[in-house]
């Protein structure tokens, strides 16, 4: 999923809750959607700013230097992007918020 796509998803959601006409456990997924969404676009932004290039200045030349991230900050993205994956494949199965048997 792209940003954009995450972030338009994230407005949908917002304007659906605001709207407060959802039964409570719609709202409660949509709310957890919510959620993941933000978390994924933090992590992408923050990715994203890493990878800007910085400027520096060397012997009154200006040379561009990429921000390499560490192993830890990859390691923490990877982990992030593993929970997410396990959270759409219980949501897909419908584990995270079971039907109630009436």
């Amino acid at each position: 999923m792209k940003y954009e796509e995450a972030m338009e998803k994230l407005e949908e959601i917002t304007q659906k809750l605001e709207e407060g006409n959802l039964p409570l456990e719609e709202t409660l997924q949509n709310f957890e959607e919510g959620m993941n969404l933000i978390s994924f676009c933090e992590t992408k932004l923050e990715e994203a700013e890493k990878k800007i290039e910085v400027l520096i200045k060397e012997k009154n030349k200006f040379k561009l230097k990429k921000w390499k991230a560490t192993e830890a900050e990859n390691k923490e993205v990877e982990k992030k992007e593993e929970i997410d994956k396990e959270v759409e494949k219980k949501k897909e199965q419908n584990l995270l918020f079971p039907k109630e048997k009436d």
